[in-house]
């Protein structure tokens, strides 16, 4: 009788303590309390057919990406920290060691142009944090780690312009936030 009282006795404590660690799990995380518009970047099409200038650099790879010539391979791979998503398009970053280039330090901030657009929405969280999300993207915020492979603006100047031709070349970094 008291084998079982004491085996009845531990289930219930371990179930408690099982149930007490989901509530304050849940509890902890943010969670969505909106949504927060996006503005709309502009896409290569719209760029080519305008006859605009996507960067200061020129157009070349813009339409070498477009056309899906091969021209500019994805010859460009950092890790960054997302400083701020601009548009649907647009992605502000900071430069993490290890660098590529000599003409790049630690802190420099890289711009990205993605191919393959962000949602026109994002998730606003409790903690203040926005969520940006994407087709094929992971969860994009400010202040956290990711590692990106894209083509690098051939003349770029003072901060590198990336092109990002699919969202496969964005990845969360294992390293970071």
């Amino acid at each position: 009788m008291r084998t079982t009282k004491s085996r009845s006795r531990f289930v219930t404590a371990a179930f408690m303590s099982i149930l007490l660690a989901v509530v304050l799990t849940a509890g902890c995380a943010p969670r969505v309390v909106g949504m927060v518009d996006v503005p709309v970047g502009d896409d290569l099409t719209t760029t080519v057919v305008e006859g605009t200038v996507l960067s200061p650099y020129g157009d070349t790879v813009a339409l070498s990406i477009l056309k899906k010539e091969g021209k500019y391979p994805s010859d460009f791979s950092v890790t960054m920290k997302v400083l701020e998503v601009l548009d649907t398009r647009s992605v502000r970053g900071e430069i993490m060691p290890p660098i590529p280039f000599e003409e790049l330090q630690p802190g420099n901030t890289i711009f990205l142009y993605l191919c393959t657009p962000l949602s026109e929405k994002a998730n606003k969280l409790s903690d203040g944090s926005t969520v940006y999300k994407g087709d094929g993207y992971p969860q994009i915020v400010a202040g956290r780690l990711y590692d990106v492979t894209g083509v690098l603006q051939p003349g770029w100047q003072d901060y590198p312009l990336v092109y990002i031709p699919t969202a496969s070349q964005v990845k969360q970094a294992s390293s970071g936030n």
